[in-house]
C-alpha cells in the first residue's frame, strides 16, 4: 500500500501540497498536460526552487487569466465533467469541492446552490484541488495521512471583512480533527488545504512505520521569522502485516427442507449480521439429498444465530467450532465506473494490492446503464490494470 504522509509544521495550503508532490517526483510536464484538460482560459503552471531555513523547497507559480465573474458549485463540477480527466481524479476533486462549498454554505447560513466561489473558487484553488488529485493518481497513492494541523492566530482581512483565525470555513472543515495554533499572527491553514486533507485523508498525529521511498518539500510565498513556511511529505510503504482473527463456524446438515427454505434461512442469517452464510449439496443417510449449512460469526453473535438456525430450519442440532483466519487488509473506498459513483474495497496482502468493486454497486450501475454485469466487471479490471502491485 502506497502511503502519503503530510507532515505539517507551518500550516497547509493547496499550492504548498501541490509543490511538495511535484518535489516528490511528479513531472511538471505531466501535471501541466493534465491540468490543461480543464476547459478554462489558457494558464501557465511553473515551479521555482526556494530556500526556507536552509531547506530546498518548491514553490508553485501560476499565470492565470483575469477573472470577471464568480462561479457556483455546479459551474465547477461542470468544468470537471467536461475536462476529460480520469474518472477517479474527477470523483475525488468533486468530493473536495462539494465539502468546501458545504462549509461555506454553513458558515454563511445560505443554501449550497447560492454559494459564490470567489476566494475559495478562484482558478488557482480549482487548480490546487485537481492538481493534488492528479499527482496522487500519478504516484499511485493508496492512502493519505496527515499530522496535527497547525494554524496561526489573530485576524485577517477578506472580502467578507475582518475574520478570526482559523477562518470560519477552515474551522468548520477541521471540526473533529486535532488542531494547534502557534505564535504567527495570521492564517496558516487555508480552506482549500483543509478541504483537501480532511476530505481525502485521515489524521495520524505521528507518522506510522513506513519504508520511505520519496520525500518532497513545498513552501508558501510568505517568509516568517518564527517558523519556516513549508510542509513536507513522505511517500512510502507500510510494513507487511498479516491480519489474523478467530471466528466461529456453525454447521448443520439438513435433508428435510427445500432449497427455497434454505435460501431464505441463509439470507436471514446474513441480515442478522453473520459474516458469511453458505450451503452445499450433499448425500446423507439412506441416500437422501440434503444441504450442509455453514455460517461464520463472531463470538457475540453465536447464540442468536444458533437460535435462528434452529427455528428457521427446524434442524435437530448445530455443530460449533472456533477457527483461525488469515486476512488481507482492506478499506472502503469510492470510485467511478461508467460515469457513476460506486463503492470499492481496497485490499492488500504482503505488499500486493488489488481493488474490488462492491457487488451491489455493480448491480446498480448495470441497471442504470443497461449493460451486463460481466461487461462492467471487465471494464473495472481493465481500468485498474497496472495499478495492482
Amino acid at each position: 500500500m502506497n502511503t502519503l504522509y503530510v507532515d505539517i509544521s507551518c500550516g497547509v495550503s493547496g499550492d504548498m501540497l501541490l509543490a511538495a508532490l511535484v518535489d516528490c517526483g511528479v513531472p511538471l510536464t505531466h501535471l501541466r498536460e493534465e491540468l490543461m484538460r480543464l476547459p478554462i482560459d489558457p494558464f501557465t503552471v511553473d515551479a521555482e526552487r526556494q530556500m526556507r531555513s536552509g531547506i530546498a523547497c518548491l514553490q508553485m507559480r501560476f499565470g492565470l487569466p483575469q477573472q470577471h465573474s464568480h462561479r457556483r458549485l455546479d459551474d465547477l463540477l461542470e468544468l470537471l465533467d467536461r475536462s476529460g480527466l480520469g474518472a477517479g481524479i474527477q470523483e475525488r476533486s468533486a468530493r473536495v469541492l462539494r465539502r468546501l462549498g458545504q462549509a461555506e454554505a454553513e458558515v454563511h447560513n445560505i443554501p449550497l446552490a447560492n454559494v459564490h466561489f470567489h476566494e475559495i473558487g478562484a482558478l488557482d484553488t480549482i487548480i490546487d484541488i485537481v492538481g493534488f488529485c492528479i499527482c496522487c493518481d500519478y504516484l499511485q497513492v493508496d492512502e493519505v495521512l496527515f499530522s496535527t494541523l497547525l494554524d496561526g492566530h489573530g485576524t485577517i482581512t477578506t472580502e467578507h471583512g475582518v475574520m478570526p483565525v482559523p477562518v470560519p470555513a477552515t474551522a468548520r472543515l477541521t471540526r473533529g480533527f486535532m488542531v494547534e495554533t502557534c505564535e504567527i499572527p495570521t492564517e496558516l491553514i487555508t480552506p482549500t488545504g483543509a478541504a483537501v486533507l480532511t476530505t481525502l485523508g485521515k489524521q495520524e498525529t505521528r507518522m506510522p512505520a513506513l519504508t520511505i521511498s520519496k520525500e518532497g518539500y513545498g513552501c508558501g510565498t510568505r517568509v516568517f521569522k518564527e517558523k519556516p513556511n513549508l510542509l513536507r511529505i513522505f511517500l512510502g510503504q507500510r510494513p507487511s502485516q498479516e491480519l489474523h482473527d478467530a471466528v466461529w463456524v456453525l454447521e448443520s446438515d439438513l435433508d428435510h427442507i427445500s432449497g427455497e427454505i434454505m435460501g431464505y434461512a441463509a439470507q436471514l442469517l446474513l441480515d442478522q449480521g453473520a459474516l458469511d452464510a453458505s450451503y452445499l449439496p450433499l448425500f446423507m443417510k439412506k441416500g437422501r439429498p440434503g444441504y450442509r449449512l455453514s455460517v461464520l460469526c463472531r463470538e457475540e453473535q453465536k447464540g442468536a444465530l444458533i437460535d435462528t438456525i434452529m427455528l428457521a430450519t427446524r434442524t435437530l442440532g448445530v455443530r460449533q467450532h472456533l477457527v483461525n483466519r488469515t486476512l488481507a487488509q482492506r478499506q472502503a473506498a469510492h470510485g467511478v465506473l461508467a460515469g457513476i459513483a460506486i463503492q470499492e474495497k481496497k485490499c492488500s496482502y504482503k505488499g500486493h494490492s488489488f481493488t474490488k468493486p462492491e457487488y451491489d454497486s455493480l448491480v446498480s450501475v448495470a441497471r442504470a446503464t443497461g449493460r451486463s454485469l460481466l461487461d462492467l466487471m471487465e471494464e473495472f479490471i481493465t481500468k485498474h490494470a497496472g495499478r495492482q502491485a
